[in-house]
């Protein structure tokens, strides 16, 4: 059954009302001393990296940005395949460290780049980073209204250090993801869908989500999206060239292989898969066992989506977590993800202001970043086995409540009409 607008204005001034346990002076001090913790990180890491492209004299950083910029700037003196030749790569960032690291995104995201390419890699690398956080702050801004302590609070999460200190891409996939659900919430189902086209600069993350508005019978959204993805992929073969697409699918093959043979010892990798295999397991079994987590996160989600007594921000917190236990191919800096989660847990009233549900609000608006500080400290902490005991929890805690929820409304999902 759809929302009603009343029904739908209760939902939200419930969750808003949840966030005000935050209105308070220790609320206020996290929501001002945490993200200048995260800024003041960034910005010295920013400036660490600066200055050593000016001391060895170098063209890059060590980050994975570097790869972004490389690729981007091919593209732009040489060819796009250029790309996907590794020694011309590894030539124009000039970074070498024996790590295996692979062009292997689709043209859409090449040719977003492409601006990038034709500036010096620290000019680049500061305005991708800029973009980041201002896109994630304004995504995470319709969540908060009423409260600015918990809107820079999530706007500048400390779990979003390991994307910021790799130049990954993964805030602004989030902002993406999170400026969709806004907009399905508004009831702005077109917008919601091109949002959602636009996500698949990182297709591997996006796959649970046609299961979510398929469950929830939001056809317009749906076409949206695939209208949005087709005009990307036609537009951005123009522009590359139709062979991007087989050096793609080859270099996507090599790319797999490698992460396959060294995913016992790759602790970056941390994905359900990823712990597996770092137990020892087969990796033929725990590939088998990674798509059975994936199984279940696709029933949950589509069970969630499917009915509308579960809530708007209880099925987006299930979406993220089930999105993260969905891919075998998930590195530690999509841990970022779990930031919004406890957002939207929070606001769904599923943590509570206890010690139980504080504490997990915690462990997922932190992610990997304790961890991560270790490692620049000249520590060795385990990425994977940090991570895992957060996201089951997290998704234990959302399937437990989808089921209340289910259970409280005394009925079943069968609807299939369209509802934020």
């Amino acid at each position: 059954m759809a929302h009603t607008g009343i029904a739908d204005a209760q939902e939200v001034d419930e969750a808003s009302l949840r966030l005000q346990v935050f209105d308070t002076r220790r609320g206020w001090q996290l929501g001002i001393l945490m993200p200048a913790f995260v800024l003041t990180m960034f910005v010295t890491w920013i400036f660490s990296g600066l200055a050593s492209i000016i001391d060895a004299d170098v063209t890059s950083f060590n980050n994975d940005f570097r790869i972004f910029w490389g690729a981007a700037r091919l593209a732009i003196v040489d060819t796009p395949l250029a790309a996907f030749d590794i020694d011309k790569l590894a030539e124009m960032h000039g970074v070498s460290d024996g790590r295996w690291m692979p062009w292997s995104y689709p043209p859409s995201y090449l040719v977003a780049l492409m601006p990038l390419g034709m500036m010096s890699f620290p000019l680049a690398w500061g305005v991708f980073s800029v973009l980041s956080m201002l896109a994630i702050a304004a995504a995470t801004r319709p969540f908060t209204k009423g409260h600015p302590q918990v809107w820079l609070a999530f706007a500048f999460a400390p779990a979003y250090l390991p994307p910021l200190f790799m130049g990954q891409n993964s805030l602004i996939w989030a902002a993406g993801l999170l400026a969709a659900l806004a907009a399905i919430k508004d009831n702005r189902p077109v917008i919601a869908g091109v949002l959602i086209g636009l996500l698949t600069l990182k297709p591997q993350l996006g796959i649970l989500i046609p299961i979510a508005l398929i469950a929830s019978g939001a056809w317009r959204t749906f076409v949206s999206a695939s209208v949005t993805t087709i005009m990307l992929s036609v537009g951005a073969t123009l522009i590359v060239g139709v062979e991007y697409w087989s050096e793609l699918r080859e270099m996507m093959e090599i790319h797999f292989s490698v992460i396959k043979s060294t995913s016992a010892v790759n602790d970056l990798m941390v994905s359900p898969f990823g712990v597996l295999a770092g137990l020892g397991m087969q990796v033929s079994t725990a590939l088998t066992i990674q798509w059975c987590f994936t199984a279940v996160a696709a029933a949950t989600v589509a069970i969630a989506w499917r009915s509308p007594a579960v809530g708007f921000d209880l099925r987006a917190a299930v979406l993220i977590i089930a999105i993260l236990l969905s891919t075998p191919y998930l590195w530690y800096y999509e841990s970022a993800l779990l930031a919004p989660a406890a957002l939207f847990l929070l606001r769904a009233g599923v943590l509570k202001p206890n010690l139980l549900g504080l504490l997990l609000s915690a462990a997922m608006w932190l992610g990997l970043s304790p961890a991560l500080m270790l490692v620049v400290f000249g520590f060795e902490p385990s990425f994977r086995y940090s991570f895992a005991p957060i996201v089951l929890l997290a998704f234990a805690t959302c399937f437990w409540a989808v089921i209340h929820r289910l259970g409280a409304a005394g009925s079943t999902p069968d609807n299939l009409e369209e509802h934020p």
